[in-house]
């Protein structure tokens, strides 16, 4: 498992960088983590500050926008808990981002909360588990999610080695891979191994930590059409946008992907710190241009579909 393209090193990067306990805390940790890694200047630093600032204070403002459209359709009763799930999501204690319909700042690990979850769900559903070995499961993962926590935390406070602490995941996830083929059938391991040669070339469930392989534009415009239950008229409308947002989604992601890459070329570079600057500027503007891209096209899928259809959206990653 490479750490360059892993989710699992994104993970933990986010993790070290900021447990988020509000956003401004996790804009300010990000900042002096990417200061501390990239050697940012105090112009650069302020530079980065003012787009995480932007981009927190867009996605505020979309975030109230969605959740006065969900209060919409409730019933008082259903607007007092919704009321409630988001105070106790701001808490930290409630649903991720996606599950309640607001952003919400996602509580200490979340994203790490939100994969092995995922990975949890995935296992079941691909593997049909019953009741009593995904507990089990269940269990397995959330004392990773505790030990990762725990050393993260640690790192946050005192540094250390980075690669050690990948390492120590990467066994973690391997001892987690060997419990769990002990309790599964020789059907069940069968189909568990074809998913560890999926997702993770055989060196534990790794991949996207059990997520699923990256669907086609194809695939997943269609997936989405399907699960709207659109009219043939509304087909004709909806569908071209929503191809729109995903080809969006995939430009976006294969710039981090690349700015990742090109970044630790840049770490081993012996530019002068004015290259460097201009070239981390240039990578800002194309990634600002891209997201903005990504949230024009999306706004235009969401006045096109009824607040329900963007619910669905929402379940599905295409909208937020």
């Amino acid at each position: 498992m490479k750490v360059k393209a892993s989710v699992v090193g994104l993970v933990l990067a986010m993790a070290s960088a900021g447990w988020a306990q509000g956003p401004q805390d996790g804009e300010q940790r990000r900042v002096r983590f990417l200061k501390e890694q990239l050697g940012l200047t105090d112009e650069q630093v302020e530079q980065a500050s003012a787009i995480l600032k932007e981009e927190r204070e867009a996605q505020e403002r979309l975030d109230k926008e969605r959740q006065d459209k969900i209060r919409a359709i409730l019933t008082d009763e259903q607007k007092a808990k919704y009321e409630e799930l988001l105070t106790r999501t701001r808490r930290g204690d409630g649903p991720r981002r996606g599950r309640d319909g607001g952003r919400g700042p996602g509580g200490r690990g979340g994203m790490l909360d939100r994969i092995l979850e995922q990975m949890a769900e995935n296992l079941r559903r691909e593997l049909e588990l019953s009741d009593e070995v995904f507990d089990k499961v269940k269990e397995w993962i959330d004392d990773l999610r505790r030990k990762t926590q725990e050393r993260m935390e640690a790192f946050r406070e005192g540094g250390g080695n980075w690669q050690e602490e990948m390492r120590k995941f990467q066994d973690d996830m391997r001892e987690m891979t060997e419990k769990i083929k002990e309790h599964l059938t020789p059907e069940q391991k069968e189909k568990f191994e074809e998913l560890q040669r999926r997702f993770g070339n055989g060196r534990g469930f790794g991949g996207p930590l059990g997520g699923r392989r990256r669907r086609s534009v194809e695939e997943r415009v269609g997936e989405a059409i399907a699960a709207l239950k659109l009219d043939p008229p509304e087909v004709d409308i909806v569908k071209p946008l929503v191809r729109k947002v995903v080809e969006a989604q995939d430009a976006l992601a294969e710039h981090d992907r690349d700015s990742e890459r090109k970044v630790g070329e840049l770490r081993a570079s012996s530019l002068s710190e004015e290259e460097i600057s201009a070239r981390l500027k240039e990578m800002r503007l194309a990634r600002l241009e891209k997201d903005r891209t990504l949230k024009a096209v999306q706004r235009e899928l969401n006045e096109n579909v009824t607040v329900r259809q963007e619910l669905e959206l929402i379940r599905m990653d295409i909208l937020r």
